[in-house]
């Protein structure tokens, strides 16, 4: 049984038998608690990251803000300090005054070593948040891997990079947002397009063919469970993947009712007056809204232990207009607050197998 406890040494140990050598350059999500009790926490496991690359290599780490209700009606926006949601790790790491944060509104990336300016900057030029000119297609560029520490590939951002290379219709919000971009002091403003919620991923579940073919490896660091890839053959690999099937990232069977259900509570809160999703229908379904429900024919979901092909939920907001969505789309639409519920508008749908024209 793997002990409880890990120090910094011990955790340098361990990074170096997973495959992390001195020069390399490593984009890093963690889950600090899945290793044990770390003294000193997260600035512990920073220190430990940095040790394993040495003066000449780079750490990377996610420090994105992003939400399910940036859209051009909900401009998000960046600055250096603005806390980010992906774990206590991140949050220590671009703290630090060696840190280099990228600039962008919604998945900027904090860096340390050697590659790190060169990794953050320009962010705030690309025209995708992880694509070309971002620091998630730097990193293989550079021959970087990414690791995995107590995380799943559920948290692998990288594919969204391999997407917005592919141009995937599901994957991005059809029409670009106005962002604010505070830069050295002053305040810019740019067009970018952002992603879209309202289509399920397996991410996850190409753990095995990554492993398959040689581009991961598994390792522990203390008692976390993690996962080491080479970013470059990452990047090619899942591109001829979605070559041969542009669905090949999306889970085909299912409909993505949290990011429904969450814009629909979030109007009800009087949090927001209006909130777009990109919703997709799988080629066998149909969804329907009408009153306080919403019926799901033609897919099987797993609810309360039973398998189901049709199913009815029930809404805390009235949809005040009918409307059918039939399959094999992906609906850019808006649910907008109105005074005795929410009215919803579809703005745009394309074949979900659509290519993104920016």
């Amino acid at each position: 049984m793997r002990k409880f406890e890990s120090t910094r040494g011990e955790i340098v140990r361990d990074l170096t038998k997973t495959g992390i050598e001195r020069g390399d350059v490593v984009l890093v999500h963690s889950s600090l608690s899945s290793i044990g009790y770390v003294p000193g926490g997260a600035e512990t496991l920073i220190d430990a990251l940095l040790e394993s690359v040495g003066e000449e290599g780079t750490i990377v780490v996610p420090t994105i803000t992003g939400q399910i209700f940036d859209s051009p009606d909900n401009p998000p926006s960046f600055s250096e300090n603005k806390p980010c949601w992906t774990g206590v790790v991140p949050e220590a790491f671009r703290k630090r005054k060696e840190a280099y944060r990228s600039r962008h509104p919604t998945h900027s990336v904090a860096a340390i070593g050697k590659m790190a300016k060169k990794i953050t900057e320009g962010h705030e030029e690309a025209e995708t948040p992880c694509g070309r000119g971002t620091p998630y297609l730097k990193i293989p560029e550079l021959g970087g891997k990414i690791l995995f520490i107590g995380a799943s590939l559920e948290s692998n951002t990288s594919f969204h990079c391999v997407e917005e290379l592919a141009r995937l219709y599901y994957h991005l919000q059809p029409e670009p947002t106005r962002c604010r971009i505070e830069m050295d002091g002053d305040v810019v403003e740019k067009n970018c397009f952002l992603h879209a919620y309202g289509t399920p991923r397996v991410f996850d579940e190409k753990e095995g063919e990554l492993l398959k073919h040689g581009i991961a490896r598994i390792g522990y660091i203390g008692r976390a469970r993690s996962i080491l890839i080479d970013a470059e053959k990452m990047v090619e690999f899942t591109l001829e993947k979605i070559e041969e099937d542009r669905l090949h990232l999306v889970k085909k069977d299912c409909v993505d009712l949290w990011s429904v259900s969450s814009s629909i509570s979030l109007i009800q809160e009087n949090k927001f007056s209006s909130i777009r999703i990109s919703l997709y229908v799988p080629r066998t379904a149909s969804v329907k809204f009408f009153g306080n429900h919403i019926a799901v024919r033609g897919v099987r979901m797993g609810l309360f232990g039973l398998n189901l092909t049709e199913c009815f939920l029930e809404t805390r907001l009235k949809t005040l207009n009918e409307l059918e969505l039939q399959g094999g789309y992906n609906y850019w639409m808006r649910f907008n607050k109105a005074e005795k519920g929410v009215r919803i508008e579809v703005l745009d749908y394309k074949e979900s197998t659509s290519i993104f024209n920016l």
